[in-house]
C-alpha cells in the first residue's frame, strides 16, 4: 500500500469522525481511547523508515573491490638487468603475497554478502511493519463499523422509546 493509499485512508477517517462527532454519535472519551489504543498499537510496530539504497551501493562496492585485489609489480627498470632482477623477485614475493590477496577477495565477498542479507532482512521487516499497520487499520475500521452499528440501534431505540412515552397510556 503506498504512502498516498494510506493518507487518503486515513483523511477519509477523520472526516467521518468529524461528522460523527458533530452528530454527537460518539459517546464522551471514546475518541480518546481509541487514540490511545492506535498509539500503543503504532508504539510497537513504529520504526523510522531505513533506506537501504546506500548499504546495497556500500555492498555491491565492497563485493567490486574484492574483485580487483591484484599481486602485481611493475618489472621495468632502467638497470641492465634490473627487469629480470624485478621478474624474479615479483616471482617469489606473489607466492607469499598471492594467498594474502585470495584471502582479502574472500573476506571482501564475504564482507558484500553478509551486507546484501543485512539489507534483505531490513526489507523484510519493513515489509512486516506495514503489514501490521494494514492490520492495525483494519482494526480501527473495524470498530468504526461496530460503533456505527451501535448509533444506528441506539437511535432505532431512541425512536421507540419515544413513540412509546408519546402514546397515550391506557390504565
Amino acid at each position: 500500500m503506498s504512502e498516498i493509499e494510506v493518507e487518503e485512508i486515513v483523511a477519509g477517517l477523520k472526516r467521518q469522525v468529524a461528522e460523527r462527532r458533530l452528530a454527537g454519535d460518539y459517546p464522551i472519551g471514546l475518541e480518546q481511547q481509541l487514540e490511545s489504543e492506535f498509539q500503543g498499537m503504532m508504539r510497537a510496530i513504529d520504526r523510522h523508515e531505513i533506506d537501504t539504497t546506500r548499504l546495497h551501493h556500500l555492498a555491491d562496492h565492497v563485493r567490486t573491490t574484492a574483485h580487483d585485489v591484484r599481486v602485481a609489480g611493475g618489472t621495468d627498470s632502467r638497470v641492465p638487468g634490473g627487469a629480470a632482477a624485478h621478474s624474479a623477485m615479483g616471482r617469489v614475493v606473489q607466492r607469499h603475497v598471492q594467498p594474502v590477496a585470495e584471502s582479502v577477495r574472500e573476506l571482501g565477498t564475504s564482507v558484500a554478502d553478509a551486507l546484501a542479507e543485512t539489507r534483505r532482512l531490513f526489507e523484510a521487516q519493513s515489509t512486516a511493519d506495514e503489514r501490521q499497520l494494514l492490520d492495525a487499520i483494519a482494526g480501527v475500521l473495524d470498530r468504526l463499523a461496530v460503533l456505527d452499528h451501535l448509533v444506528e440501534i441506539t437511535q432505532d431505540l431512541e425512536a421507540r422509546v419515544a413513540r412509546l412515552e408519546s402514546e397515550p397510556t391506557s390504565t
